[in-house]
């Protein structure tokens, strides 16, 4: 079979182009600058359809990309995004090539959508296994592809499908200014080794760890809302997406008092396990045995311990650490519901213990004083968000450390506008 035509276009092209076509239209259209108003407009139309849509209650992630995108919003990213210096002008830097992970069906959309307002025409290459939700965003996108009002915005982007083939990535990567890869450690070493133009630069999102950070004293004297959304935000954290999203906390780091952690995790763990019945969290036979062969290996290599009252059958499953070897713990998570939780005196001696493999902290009951003191003790590159329980999955334009609107675009320098400088008398 022609390795070209293993390609499946999804959205925005038509069946007569092939990819040498479809990549010199893309690479031929001028970048816009940031925040451009017909950008807007589309992403804000695609998110008004995406939230008014009856079948997105199915989807809560879905309702989140498009609550994200909403048009006041966009407004306001448009307002405080930072305006190039005097002499400066901030555009696009042209085609920027997405390759969307298998993971966690979505998120592909957030770097494309920022990429599009960036001022970016763009191909996404989204997984072959696709998926309900895949299905869902495609026919909108489909409905608003035949309205003549976003033909400008359409014309700028194509979603397509094609097995792993490193002739198509190379090809397309040679075209491109921008490579974003979404993936495994191993995934983005293969595809960083397809090279690039020489003036293109790549993004990579790749294997993340995360974790929480709970004070056992501020568990204890929440009061009964509080407790709850506590309770239902870390459910949203950790079981949305099986603990596969790179946000999701997977260990947890208990703060305080020998006493008053064992009272708080009684606390804690029987109030997650009514939740999780209550809202019939997924666990398949399949996610069963991943959690049991990760325990056994855990209990094997003589790194965690299950946790009082707990079993890897059902939900919560936890596992004690017992080591400080926390890079080897990491590598045998499978997510699926498992927790490792180990307990510590104060939040600062959480720091020495995280790597440039952690992304997120969510965290509950600490004051602005415990997070100075954690980032000061931290490794190079370890950490790249302290948010709240109940927000680890909610994207942001800063992810993985990098604004990306600054990162999807590039500056022309025209100095000889800018104001001129008034020198001094001495």
């Amino acid at each position: 079979m022609n390795q070209l035509s293993q390609i499946k276009t999804l959205l925005g092209a038509s069946d007569e182009e092939n990819l040498t076509s479809i990549l010199d239209r893309l690479a031929s259209l001028p970048p816009w600058r940031p925040f451009d108003e017909r950008a807007i407009n589309f992403v804000a139309k695609l998110s008004q359809r995406i939230l008014t849509t009856h079948s997105v209650r199915d989807f809560p992630e879905l309702a989140a990309l498009g609550h994200w995108f909403r048009k006041a919003r966009l407004l306001d990213m448009a307002r405080i995004h930072h305006s190039p210096a005097s002499g400066q002008v901030q555009i696009g830097r042209g085609l920027a090539f997405h390759l969307a992970p298998s993971n966690v069906d979505s998120v592909f959309m957030y770097s494309w959508l920022l990429s599009l307002l960036a001022g970016n025409t763009n191909l996404v290459r989204v997984s072959q296994k696709g998926g309900p939700q895949q299905d869902f965003l495609v026919n909108i996108l489909h409905e608003l592809s035949d309205i003549p009002e976003y033909s400008d915005v359409t014309n700028r982007f194509v979603l397509m499908t094609y097995p792993h083939n490193d002739s198509i990535t190379e090809k397309i990567s040679k075209t491109c200014m921008v490579r974003v890869i979404w993936g495994g450690d191993a995934t983005v070493r293969a595809i960083r080794a397809i090279p690039l133009r020489p003036m293109a630069m790549e993004i990579c999102f790749a294997d993340r760890f995360s974790a929480s950070a709970l004070s056992a004293e501020a568990v204890i004297g929440a009061q009964d809302t509080d407790f709850n959304e506590l309770i239902k935000g870390f459910y949203n954290d950790t079981y949305w997406f099986a603990q596969q999203a790179c946000s999701s906390p997977r260990m947890i780091a208990w703060i305080g008092s020998d006493q008053d952690i064992a009272i708080a995790k009684n606390k804690f763990w029987s109030a997650l396990t009514d939740e999780v019945t209550a809202r019939s969290a997924e666990n398949s036979p399949a996610m069963v045995m991943a959690r049991l062969d990760a325990g056994f290996e855990y209990a094997a290599a003589g790194l965690a311990r299950l946790s009082n009252q707990s079993n890897l059958n059902n939900f919560p499953a936890r596992l004690e650490l017992t080591t400080q070897e926390f890079n080897k713990v990491k590598e045998i998570h499978c997510g699926n519901g498992l927790f490792l939780e180990m307990q510590l005196k104060t939040l600062t001696e959480l720091g020495p213990k995280l790597t440039d493999k952690e992304q997120t902290l969510t965290v509950f009951g600490f004051k602005e004083h415990d997070y100075l003191s954690l980032i000061s003790t931290l490794q190079a590159r370890a950490l790249d968000r302290i948010v709240p329980v109940g927000t680890a999955l909610t994207f942001d334009p800063v992810w993985d450390g990098q604004e990306l609107i600054t990162s999807f675009t590039r500056l022309i320098s025209w100095p000889h506008m800018a104001p001129k400088m008034v020198s001094a008398k001495n």
